[in-house]
């Protein structure tokens, strides 16, 4: 295995998968302590793992929302409206990962399934406290990106990000 897959494979795993999943989850929660549909939870991980999606979600002010955050990838200064293009494409081949990471966060504890509606809850919404701040970093990102998928439907969500449920 080379050193960067070893890197990536060291970032990308199902345990902090299972952390940011479980933020987004929070995020979503948060507002009007709604459940998540259970194949949002597919779009988390390619956005919050890519580093220049998760950099410039990050820098978007939460009361802006999804469109404000799509819309920056079309900016001058920005201009890569093909990154917010393959979020389903990295959805798709990310799919294993989301689902060992979902597995891990209900396994403990951290989110619960409605199994018949295919909705997630989480079971504390209490923040953590020992992550360092790279980590919270990226937490706080997932559970900007739940806030705002909480306020729009999955067809909304699919125009904006441009994927397919």
């Amino acid at each position: 295995m080379s050193n960067l897959n070893k890197e990536i494979q060291n970032v990308q795993n199902p345990a902090f998968g299972a952390f940011i999943i479980w933020s987004f989850v929070r995020g979503y929660y948060s507002n009007n302590k709604s459940l998540v549909p259970f194949p949002l939870l597919f779009i988390v991980l390619p956005v919050i793992f890519r580093e220049d999606i998760s950099e410039l979600l990050s820098s978007t002010n939460k009361p802006s929302g999804l469109r404000t955050f799509a819309n920056k990838f079309l900016s001058t200064k920005v201009l890569k409206n093909d990154l917010v293009s393959n979020i389903h494409i990295s959805a798709s081949n990310m799919k294993e990962l989301s689902l060992r990471s979902i597995q891990i966060a209900l396994y403990s504890s951290l989110i619960a399934l409605d199994y018949e509606e295919a909705l997630a809850f989480p079971f504390t919404t209490t923040e953590r406290k020992q992550e360092p701040k790279s980590i919270v970093k990226l937490g706080k990102a997932s559970e900007k990106l739940g806030f705002w998928c909480s306020q729009l439907t999955l067809h909304e969500i699919s125009q904006i990000l441009k994927v397919r449920f």
